[in-house]
């Protein structure tokens, strides 16, 4: 798993990473608590989190050319750097404007997104390609690791000290991770200059003429978009159906980040035996069949299990797709493909999060969760009838 930080420039990604990852989640705790502590309204969360939305899905694409056409060691700099400077507004003159804090919050994700298109398309750079999945579980790491520890740091931080200090705790995370960036190579992308529009569709066409990215990236956001509906019920099957209480949401929650982690050290072991379109396809499949158990056991044991096992599933897929995806995009568009792809999961998610609003009401939350995850692996067998996930072409030479 860790044979990735054996490579100096994806050893200081990996740090600088961190502490961005760290800064995203204490400052997203901190700006929803001052948007409800400043008018008692959800609607103005709602409204953070759709503009950070909007960011991230409609315009994220547009950050992917950069990606392909500028060093993206410069572009992961600038992107803390500005976040940095966003942050800083907060407690310096935004705390009692909504519309600011709102522009800031699109403007956060915007940036957000031009630092994951840079990382993720400069990974196949820092790493030969026996390690990048050990790179890419790295990040999906830290990802999981900053939902565990950092976010119930920014909780408790505010709850302690209020939101200012943890505003500037962040600005300064976010400085820390542009400092490490320092040591970086450069890491210039590979795309020629011209219409700036033309690049976009570039980097989006390939999403479904391309035989490997159009069966990977479309399975997965099918899957997505059933598979977010645990996301959006997951506390009414806690409190509603097992009747374990805001407490065993929790520890649902808790054993899902532990079965991801876990499952970093089960991914890497089994794409050596087999290979990561069968590790993902199969993977996939099994993560909608626990899933759909849900809905058919609804034993408060059996929950515990089938959580810590999607925990471990969803890692056993995202690794391998991430590096396919990664193998799969020519170098020159590898940026746009890799923030097309993003756009296309938050999609995917915002969509599950609207089927389950409106199926759970109709339908009750067992049966969603069971028709759901039977959804999921009925895609994927889908697939797998139609031939599996084509090995990318560099990848097959090799082998």
């Amino acid at each position: 798993m860790w044979s990735a930080l054996q490579h100096p420039a994806f050893r200081w990604l990996f740090v600088s990473t961190l502490f961005s990852f760290a800064a995203s989640k204490i400052h997203r705790i901190a700006l929803l608590f001052v948007a409800y502590q400043e008018t008692q309204n959800a609607v103005w969360i709602s409204l953070i989190l759709g503009a950070q939305f909007f960011a991230s899905a409609v315009l994220g694409p547009l950050m992917g050319p950069l990606a392909d056409r500028y060093d993206r060691r410069t572009l992961m700099a600038i992107s803390n750097l500005a976040r940095a400077v966003l942050v800083a507004g907060i407690p310096l003159f935004a705390m009692d404007s909504m519309p600011i804090l709102m522009a800031i919050s699109f403007l956060m994700a915007v940036f957000e997104a031009l630092y994951n298109s840079s990382s993720n398309s400069a990974i196949p750079d820092m790493v030969p390609e026996s390690a990048l999945d050990s790179a890419n579980g790295l990040m999906m790491f830290i990802q999981r690791f900053s939902e565990i520890a950092f976010v119930a740091l920014a909780g408790t931080l505010v709850a302690a000290v209020g939101p200012v200090p943890a505003f500037w705790i962040n600005v300064l995370s976010y400085l820390i991770a542009a400092g490490f960036l320092i040591f970086l190579p450069v890491l210039s992308g590979k795309a020629g200059r011209g219409s700036y529009f033309k690049a976009v569709a570039e980097g989006i066409r390939p999403l479904w003429q391309d035989p490997v990215l159009s069966r990977t990236i479309g399975t997965l956001a099918l899957a997505a978009a059933f598979g977010s509906v645990e996301g959006a019920l997951g506390i009414v099957y806690a409190v509603g159906a097992l009747k374990i209480g805001v407490q065993g949401f929790g520890v649902l929650e808790a054993l899902m980040a532990a079965g991801a982690v876990l499952g970093l050290w089960v991914t890497m072991p089994l794409i050596k035996r087999w290979t990561r379109e069968v590790v993902f396809i199969r993977s996939l499949a099994l993560w909608g069949i626990v899933f759909a158990s849900l809905g058919l056991f609804p034993n408060p044991i059996w929950a515990g299990i089938a959580t810590l096992l999607m925990g471990l599933l969803n890692t056993m897929f995202i690794v391998p797709a991430r590096s396919i995806i990664q193998l799969s995009a020519p170098v020159e568009l590898r940026g746009r493909i890799m923030a097309a792809f993003g756009a296309t999961m938050q999609s995917a998610v915002l969509l599950g999060t609207l089927l389950a609003g409106l199926l759970e009401p109709r339908l009750g939350v067992l049966t969603v969760l069971w028709l759901s995850g039977f959804t999921v692996f009925l895609v994927v067998f889908t697939v797998i009838l139609r031939g599996g996930i084509p090995r990318p072409v560099a990848e097959s030479t090799q082998a």
